[in-house]
């Protein structure tokens, strides 16, 4: 009995750590706190994001967008990218009194 416990306890273990592993690979090698905040962090917004009705597919396909976004290795800056988009503010300080 005590050899199985054991046993379990090592696959418990072997697990986590995988687990671990994977994470840290996914989150650009983060490990110890910085992983911890950053997986809150994600699944904070994606707490936020249903709660705004949007739905787990709708979630993936703008995480799939903005993956594309981040690959994409064109010429054209950020500025040149975005200098159409519609702007609220007459001035470039819009968040200052």
């Amino acid at each position: 009995m005590k050899a199985v416990q054991e046993r379990r306890r090592k696959v418990i273990i072997d697990s986590k750590l995988y687990t671990y592993d994977k994470l840290s690979q996914l989150y650009g090698g983060a490990e110890g706190q910085a992983l911890l905040d950053a997986v809150t962090a994600e699944h904070t917004l994606i707490g936020k994001l249903t709660a705004s009705g949007m739905t787990y597919e709708q979630i993936g396909e703008l995480a799939d967008d903005s993956s594309a976004d981040a690959d994409n290795s064109s010429d054209e800056s950020y500025s040149e990218k975005y200098a159409k988009q519609m702007s609220f503010s007459e001035t470039d300080h819009s968040y200052s009194e």
